[in-house]
């Protein structure tokens, strides 16, 4: 029986995926491939079947990893033509799957190829400038409670420099009826400066350009300014999601594999009547361009130190009113929590699984529990994009930049088994 394909992830690594680099625009470029349109991986030489399982020789490396669901197509046998999860990679070249019953005939004739598919979100609205564009994005399960849109600015700013650090301007809106025409709650809004998080003010290292922004293109790792020289390459990237949330991890440099952890789409809401589930993990921080500061410290789903706030459409009260809250997951008595940071609980050698947990968000109440992320309790136990089976779940680990001094690691789920 094939796997339940709802949950896919995208990486850098990945055939024709966009590329983060120090440019303006990269940020859509990903959100494009990942929610919206899909990532074509290549073309197949061969597809034979063993019973359910079918092994694909691709013409060239296909750069895939096991869990990933791929689209097949162009098969003159429909059978073939399905959506499924990759089973194992023997090599570069191959792959197997899995089909839910043995197809009629073997091997399967056509010009055939394959794709990462699109999580099935919407970009009703869009521009484009000769330095980025903006986008808005939202889910189209008319089912949710809620639909509001993600915004992302991601051009330069007039009041910005081109050279200081690349990040996309986010936020969420209740309502739109173009890309600059914005309608009921915002998150995050201030009253008194309404364009706060969307319009830059000031010019050279004392502008103001932002308030809640996914960073991927930084000096460093993750503590500098905005203004300091940003170094050039490709920076490593994961998505992962379905069609009601998704997690965006970017690098904000080339040289590292620590990625900062942010987020957007429905949570479950653990009160009664919640018609506005939506959060939006951002860096948070509406700051000068030389102020130095840490970035991911500020996001809200790696750790719940007291700087650290998810964004939430509204409060629990459902009052026209955006809200911050914060992130939490097992007690473990210390002051300051960061998952896969420390040893807070035993060993996990005696199984060879470390146990991870869900987090939950925390408002003045207990608001809701994040869909598919997991807190780590010890010290990086796994690999970097290590695959995990457990309790019928997929998971892979990912090591994430917490503060200045704090490297931790984070569970995202991938599917089920």
């Amino acid at each position: 029986m094939t796997a339940n394909t709802g949950i896919k992830f995208y990486m850098h690594t990945n055939n024709n995926a966009p590329q983060l680099t120090n440019n303006f625009g990269c940020m859509l470029n990903v959100l494009d491939a990942c929610l919206v349109n899909g990532i074509q991986i290549g073309a197949i030489s061969s597809l034979t079947a063993a019973g359910t399982t079918v092994t694909a020789v691709f013409s060239a490396a296909h750069n895939l990893m096991p869990y990933q669901v791929v689209q097949i197509e162009g098969a003159n046998q429909s059978e073939y033509n399905v959506e499924t999860r990759v089973l194992t990679v023997p090599n570069s070249t191959t792959i197997t799957f899995q089909l839910a019953s043995a197809p009629t005939v073997s091997p399967a004739t056509g010009f055939i190829t394959a794709k990462l598919p699109a999580l099935g979100w919407e970009k009703p609205f869009s521009s484009t400038s000769a330095t980025g564009g903006k986008g808005a994005y939202r889910s189209k399960n008319t089912l949710l409670p809620s639909r509001p849109f993600l915004r992302v600015v991601d051009e330069l700013d007039p009041a910005y420099t081109a050279t200081y650090a690349k990040y996309a301007k986010v936020g969420i809106v209740e309502d739109m009826t173009d890309i600059d025409t914005m309608l009921g709650v915002q998150a995050p809004y201030d009253s008194a400066a309404p364009n706060k998080n969307w319009v830059g003010t000031g010019s050279g290292t004392t502008a103001i350009n932002g308030w809640a922004k996914w960073y991927y293109a930084g000096a460093t790792a993750n503590f500098y300014s905005d203004s300091q020289t940003v170094p050039a390459g490709n920076r490593n990237w994961l998505l992962v999601g379905n069609s009601d949330y998704f997690y965006i991890l970017p690098a904000s440099i080339a040289a590292t594999t620590d990625v900062i952890i942010y987020g957007f789409g429905a949570f479950k809401s653990l009160i009664n009547v919640d018609t506005s589930n939506t959060f939006l993990s951002c860096t948070f921080n509406s700051v000068v361009a030389n102020n130095t500061y840490f970035h991911a410290q500020l996001t809200g789903l790696a750790d719940s130190q007291a700087a650290t706030k998810i964004l939430l459409q509204r409060g629990y009260s459902q009052a026209a009113q955006s809200i911050t809250a914060k992130n939490t997951s097992l007690n473990t008595g210390e002051a300051a929590m960061y998952s896969g940071s420390f040893n807070y609980i035993g060993a996990f050698n005696l199984t060879n699984v470390a146990p991870f947990a869900p987090v939950f968000i925390n408002e003045t109440v207990l608001r809701g529990e994040m869909y598919g992320l997991y807190w780590l309790f010890q010290n990086r136990p796994y690999s970097n994009y290590q695959l995990i089976e457990k309790n019928s779940g997929l998971f892979i680990a990912v090591n994430v930049v917490q503060s200045s001094s704090t490297l931790g690691q984070v569970v995202l789920k991938i599917g089920d088994l």
